[in-house]
């Protein structure tokens, strides 16, 4: 806590709030600020006050949530006693939270609180009531401002009127709607090569590529890419955030309502789906690459992409894989010439024959209620049958969007879509209709939905090694893909030790993409 000087000399603060943010302005240079400034300095200089400090704000004193980290400083700084008086210019700068705020002070004996343009003064008995009473006022005038406010912007809302600062790629009319801007062949572009198939970093490197910046000037994002993906309101409807994420906003009838102007017409249904099913994972990108083309006509040995280097430890931080180096696997940090703690390497022909043994060795010895031999039925599945599995798969995806439009609609209905009577029986026609469609595709889905494959070819000794004697490289890769999650490559206890199955430590896999705990 500050100490006064020795003496006389009695201290005022004085509290300057203005409720509007002036972008790009500095808050000590608003201009209703410093006005504020001059009368206090006039004010404590005619009743005989040093200025002690000045505390500034630019934002509402009524919102909830908001921190005033000003006003809560320059109050306790009277309370503790660091200030003798807090001077304020009117009741309506100091709080808008009621009574409380001006409580706090007043059931203080000593502690001084100055309404400049109210010429209200706490050391004023008389004035004691009037404060509290202006507090109050001061509240409930910005309650029903706040309240004006939200039901003029729920009917502009209605009316598909756009409120605030346009999206990239658009601008607003005079009537609030939103039409086409310079940049909307840059939004076209971004949804259609999202349907191709290009990732977010992809379209994001494309464009910073091509010239393009983003809003402030530096490089696409890919989190930029993003938002506009999701961003329904790209298709011409209004939106609503729900937790911060946008969602197509519904009127007390439950449809969507339109703010594109007239003629304008936005990104094509089809196209925005078909992104967001390829982005939730429903669909798979058609233009993936092939092996071939990721590893160029050299053959992909089974283990690659599967081994890690121990001695990065199990941080996802600090880990780190072991690569192909000639004829041997090592430490890829040790490859490129920088540092590990312990880096680490094996013959290629050594890892591959161990690696394959131990997971001969797992498939055929395991309880057939092992968890990983039903991982290796899931993907059994994918391997052996993909035109099955792709359609089981697609249904699968209708389920799980028709489950999110149940969760979409409780999530508007949480955020206050279907306000009064009328929205709420508009809640409950249109949730029923979404759990039918759940249902719906819930049979669908089961009629396609196969057993676990029979994985016999496997389980059994001879079959499963004439399986493994007979494939590919490529397809070898697969099958240990099956039922291996990674696998770490530990140190040579002594150089020239021979390698054995105790340098492999497995993270088998369990279903659905879970893991097992580490076996070596």
């Amino acid at each position: 806590m500050a100490r006064k000087p020795a003496g006389p000399v009695r201290y005022v603060d004085l509290l300057l709030r203005k409720s509007q943010i002036v972008r790009g302005t500095a808050t000590r240079d608003i201009l209703s600020l410093k006005a504020q400034e001059v009368k206090g300095r006039a004010w404590a200089k005619a009743n005989g006050y040093v200025v002690r400090q000045v505390w500034r704000e630019n934002l509402s004193a009524y919102k909830k949530g908001v921190k005033r980290p000003e006003f809560e400083g320059a109050v306790q700084a009277l309370l503790d006693g660091e200030s003798d008086c807090l001077w304020v210019y009117d009741s309506s700068r100091y709080s808008r939270q009621g009574a409380g705020d001006v409580l706090k002070i007043l059931d203080v004996p000593g502690k001084r609180l100055v309404f400049d343009l109210d010429r209200l003064d706490t050391e004023i008995p008389a004035d004691r009531i009037r404060i509290i009473g202006k507090a109050e006022d001061a509240r409930e005038y910005s309650r029903l401002l706040s309240e004006k406010v939200r039901d003029t912007k729920a009917t502009q809302r209605e009316e598909g009127k756009w409120l605030t600062m346009p999206p990239m790629g658009l601008k607003v009319t005079k009537k609030r709607k939103l039409k086409h801007g310079k940049l909307w062949p840059l939004i076209e572009r971004i949804h259609a090569e999202a349907a191709e198939g290009k990732s977010n970093r992809k379209i994001a490197l494309g464009l910073t590529a091509d010239g393009y910046r983003s809003t402030r000037g530096g490089p696409f994002r890919s989190n930029t890419v993003g938002e506009i993906l999701r961003n329904p309101v790209y298709l011409g409807w209004q939106i609503v955030s729900v937790n911060g994420h946008p969602q197509i906003y519904l009127n007390a009838k439950g449809k969507p309502v339109r703010v594109f102007a007239k003629g304008v017409e936005g990104i094509p249904q089809e196209v925005y789906d078909k992104h967001r099913r390829i982005a939730a994972g429903f669909e798979r990108r058609k233009n993936l690459p092939t092996v071939e083309e990721r590893h160029g006509p050299a053959e992909r040995r089974p283990a690659s992409g599967l081994l890690w280097c121990d001695g990065g430890g199990r941080d996802p931080k600090t880990e780190h894989t072991a690569t192909m180096h000639g004829q041997s696997y090592r430490c890829s940090r040790a490859n490129l010439g920088l540092d590990c703690p312990n880096p680490v390497n094996g013959t290629r022909t050594a890892i591959e024959r161990v690696l394959a043994e131990q997971w001969q060795r797992k498939l055929t010895t395991a309880d057939p209620l092992d968890p990983t031999l039903l991982a290796v039925a899931e993907g059994w599945v994918q391997l052996s049958q993909p035109e099955e599995t792709a359609k089981e798969a697609e249904a699968r995806g209708q389920l799980r969007l028709a489950e999110e439009a149940v969760a979409r609609l409780d999530r508007l209905n949480a955020g206050g879509a279907y306000a009064g009577r009328d929205g709420e029986e508009t809640f409950i026609k249109l949730r029923r209709a979404a759990v039918e469609d759940v249902e719906s595709a819930r049979k669908e889905w089961e009629s396609m939905a196969r057993p676990l494959a029979d994985i016999s070819v496997l389980t059994d000794p001879e079959r499963c090694a004439e399986l493994w004697e007979t494939a590919d490289n490529h397809y070898r890769g697969q099958l240990l893909r099956l039922a291996i999650e990674r696998v770490y490559l530990l140190k040579a206890p002594h150089p020239g030790a021979r390698f054995k199955a105790d340098r492999l430590d497995i993270v088998w896999k369990t279903p659905r993409g879970g893991k097992s705990s580490a076996e070596s």
